[in-house]
Parts: structure tokens; sequence; C-alpha cells
């Protein structure tokens, strides 16, 4: 049974959620102006003027909408687009104003949409025009120029509020940028901490099991001297010193290679795996093409392979057994198979199963996981690491 152990833009901030203002009091407040407006269309004195009045409002209530709709609808910022209504908003809206005062409310609004969503000059271009139009319509019609000085005052208003919320979603931003950069620091700080601390321990490592290692292996090279120059020692002892030797040998390679990896210099992993497999007879295949990987993958990925092979050995001392490391886009993945040996049975569950179990939840760390199994005719194990490719940098243009 297969068993798995598994900055804002130079131009405007950063777009205001309709959220501000909820759907339902826009559209109330749209339809309360436009009630009112409406109300005094027929007050005016030619029926050209209240023609022009009701396609006037209808184009200012469609532009409100279409303004709305687009900051609603939009999960990213809606850049320039927005612009369009909300200018179409203030001209048509002071045009209107001219016709019936209640109307100066459109170019504020359109003032205070500009002011809300871009830098300062542009919420006063777009504030300008519909003033203008509205000054403009006022002194044709020969109406009373304090309808104008109020829809001035109206349009400053809505300037005042837009700029004034601008600028607490700047602060707002600021301090949220702020924040990230303290703990971006704080990260960096603790990872220099973590890195000062695994060098501290690749030192001792180095300095204690390594060094020892090294004592005993010269020491069994001397005993080996001895025992070479006499002539009545067994052939079985020398084959037992020849697998002491050995031994030390792969440990002093085993402590190197912790040490590598404790200071995140690990040697290639197929270079690892592939000694590994040279040193106990299987085959070895890579698959993809290599890369650098970090050094916890390194030394997790390598811990399987030879917790498998030691398994191998253990189970099916003999059998032919063959290993692949296969590197993809986002991830690593190592397979190991071996046959059933010809004078023993592989059965489920004989040892303790703390090896692959301890592999199985360092992997799980790493986002990883492992699989261990009977396959057909032998035994499979397969594990996965998350390992992404780094983000390719382009080559600069040269100089001309």
């Amino acid at each position: 049974m297969m068993e798995r152990v598994s900055e804002p833009s130079e131009h405007h901030l950063p777009p205001v959620s309709w959220a501000v203002l909820p759907t339902g009091i826009n559209l109330v407040s749209l339809g309360l102006l436009t009630w009112g407006v409406a109300s005094q269309i027929h007050r005016l004195d030619t029926t050209g003027k209240q023609a022009s009045a009701s396609v006037l409002l209808a184009v200012v209530a469609a532009a409100w909408v279409v303004w709305g709709w687009l900051l609603r609808s939009s999960m990213t910022d809606p850049g320039w687009t927005s612009a369009v209504p909300l200018l179409v908003l203030g001209v048509a809206g002071g045009a209107l104003g001219a016709f019936i005062p209640l109307a100066m409310v459109f170019p504020a609004v359109a003032a205070l949409g500009s002011a809300m969503r871009w830098t300062f000059p542009v919420a006063l271009a777009v504030s300008a025009a519909g003033w203008l139009v509205l000054l403009s319509g006022v002194l044709l019609a020969g109406a009373a120029i304090g309808v104008a000085l109020g829809g001035l005052a109206a349009v400053f208003a809505g300037l005042l509020v837009g700029t004034t919320r601008q600028e607490a979603v700047r602060r707002a931003a600021q301090s949220a940028r702020i924040e990230i950069e303290m703990a971006r620091v704080e990260v960096e700080r603790a990872r220099a901490e973590v890195l000062s601390e695994r060098n501290h321990f690749a030192r001792e490592l180095h300095d204690v099991l390594a060094h020892t290692l090294a004592a005993l292996s010269l020491q069994l090279e001397a005993f080996s001297t001895v025992v070479d120059a006499e002539p009545t020692t067994s052939s079985a002892v020398r084959d037992q010193l020849e697998r002491t030797r050995q031994l030390v040998r792969e440990g002093l390679e085993e402590a190197r290679g912790a040490v590598r990896a404790l200071r995140d210099d690990p040697a290639p992993l197929e270079d690892q795996l592939a000694r590994l497999c040279a040193q106990n007879g299987a085959t070895f295949v890579v698959s993809g093409h290599p890369r650098r990987l970090p050094g916890q993958v390194v030394t997790n990925v390598y811990r399987v392979g030879q917790e498998a092979l030691t398994n191998a050995m253990k189970h099916a001392s003999g059998a032919p057994v063959s290993m692949t490391l296969s590197y993809a886009p986002a991830t690593v993945s190592l397979t190991v198979d071996n046959a059933l040996a010809a004078s023993a049975t592989m059965l489920e569950g004989t040892g303790s199963g703390y090896g692959l179990r301890g592999i199985a939840e360092r992997l799980e760390i790493l986002g990883g996981h492992v699989e261990a199994g009977p396959s057909a005719g032998g035994w499979h194990v397969a594990a996965t690491v998350p390992a992404p490719e780094p983000p390719v940098t382009a080559p600069s243009a040269a100089a001309p």
C-alpha cells in the first residue's frame, strides 16, 4: 500500500475603493439630486431650455453611474479610464448648473472624485473645466453671478474633501510601507543571527567530529600498514579492516558535507548522489537541467537517497537498485527503485520505520513529501521538494 507522508504611479494614487462611499449611498445621492433637478426643469421658460436641461441631466446621471461602475467592478486600478466620466460629469454638470443652480453639485462631485484619485494639478484641471462651463453658461444666460460663485465654492469644497482623503490614503500607504520595511529588516536581522549560529555549529562540527574522524582515518592507515606487514594475518581481518577504513572515509565525507550544508554552500546534489550510488553499487540518472539548490533541499533530498539505499541493502541485499534525480521548473524529485533479492523477500513493515518517517517530517517542513511502498517486483521510494528556478535577470543593454 502506497503511503504518502506528506509605488504608486507619478500621476495618481492607488485606487480608492468604491466601498469608501457605499454603492447604495451613491445611488441614493444620485437619485435625490436627479429628482431635485428634474423637478425644476419644467419651470424653465422655454421648451428648448427644458429639452437641453433634460439631455444634460441624462448625460450627468450616466457619467455618474459609469464612474461608479468603473470603481466598483475593477479589481485593479482603472487608471485614466475613470477620467472620462468624471470630466463629462463636471462639464455637463456645469452646463446644467447654468439652467438649474442645484446642478452645481455635479461639478463638485467631479472635483471630489478627481482629487481622491490624481495629483492636485490634474484634479484642479477637471474642476476648472466644470466651473468654467458653469460660468460661461451663467454669463450667456444672464443669470445671477451668485450662481457661478456658489458653484466655485462647491468645487473648492469637493477639491478640499478629495485632497484630504487622498492625503489620508497616502499616509496610510506610507505607514504600511514603513511597517513592511521594518518587518523586512527584522527578518534580515533574524536571518543573519541564524546564519551566524549555523556557522558556529559548522565550525564546532568541523573542529571536533571532522578532526576526530580524520585522526581515526590516519590511525587506521597506520594500522593497515602493520597488518599488511604481518604475513599470518587472515584475509577476514584484512577485509574487516578495509570495511572499517571505508566507513571512516564515508563518515568523514558526511561530516564535511554537513559542514558545507550548515554554511549553505553544499556540493551539487547530483555529485553527492552519484558518489553515494557508486559506493552502494546503484545506477544513477539525472533528468532535467541541474541547478544550484538551497542547502536544506540538498541535505534532505540526499538523506532520502541515503535512507532508501540503506533499506535496499537491509531488505534486498544484492538486488539491482536504480536512482533518478529529476529537475523540474518548480520542484526537484528523487526516485529510488530496487528489485527483490533472489534469496530474500522484502516485507512491508520490517524494521522500525523511523528512518523514512523522519525524512518525511523533514521534507514536510520544506513543503515536500515522500512516498514509499511496493511496486511491480520491488520497492519504490519517491520524494518531491519545491525548488523554484531562480528568476532570470535580463542582460542590460550595451552602451552605444
